[in-house]
């Protein structure tokens, strides 16, 4: 699992103490309402493999690798970090979804290697990560991250004319302590949570009960791009 920087030292023993269980804070109730599926592929993680949880794969897996450069300024140095991919999702006697991705990440910095300041710019230039969904062919529609002071809030645009919101979860179950970097992310209706996708060590995807077999293919193909987004990209 990814550890959490800038933790005090005795959140940061609490939290290492309990790395083989951690896993993201669930919604009240939510764990009730919903399935939850092992993530395989996901963490650790080896390039261009499949991400499999429940009846769902993430095959045909195109992975670039992450690229940086760096501008040299007077005031500033302007570094940009983007890593795309592209995935088929499918399941059995389900349509597949092709998911085509690309996460991207702004950072200006200066001062020396003891005083060196850093700000996200990535905000000001676009989404963290930018998705296109097509579900059995259709038009590709849109799931984007923003990440912005710290925050990472997004949306997903589904085939069916609905709009979802996406948004960060920084919690650990049954801990107090928090992360600078999402321990997961609910995908949410209104006041209704809909799916969670947890990244926290191998990864699970929650996806309530009642979904039509449309919906719970298409929010899985987005958990997967989820699991594969790193949200440090840039930092």
């Amino acid at each position: 699992m990814r550890t959490p920087v800038a933790l005090p030292a005795v959140a940061l023993v609490l939290l290492l103490s309990a790395c083989t269980t951690a896993q993201v804070r669930l919604p009240a109730g939510f764990s009730d309402q919903a399935e939850a599926y092992e993530v395989s592929g996901h963490s650790p993680r080896r390039f261009g493999e499949p991400v499999r949880f429940g009846p769902y794969s993430a095959l045909e897996m195109r992975e670039g690798s992450t690229f940086s450069w760096t501008v040299p300024a007077l005031v500033a140095d302007l570094t940009r970090t983007s890593r795309p991919y592209a995935y088929t999702l499918v399941a059995r006697e389900q349509p597949p979804v092709q998911v085509q991705c690309h996460a991207r990440a702004w950072t200006a910095s200066s001062g020396g290697e003891s005083r060196r300041l850093e700000v996200d710019l990535t905000a000001t230039a676009g989404p963290l990560l930018a998705c296109g969904l097509s579900l059995d062919g259709q038009e590709a529609q849109p799931l984007q991250i923003v990440r912005e002071a710290g925050r990472y809030d997004g949306r997903l645009v589904a085939p069916w004319g609905r709009e979802y919101a996406v948004r960060a979860i920084h919690a650990y179950d049954s801990t107090p302590v928090a992360s600078n970097i999402p321990t997961g992310y609910a995908i949410v209706d209104g006041d209704t949570t809909l799916a969670v996708v947890d990244v926290v060590n191998r990864g699970r995807v929650h996806l309530v009960r009642g979904l039509g077999e449309d919906q719970r293919v298409y929010f899985a193909a987005a958990a997967a791009a989820l699991l594969l987004l790193d949200p440090e990209l840039g930092g």
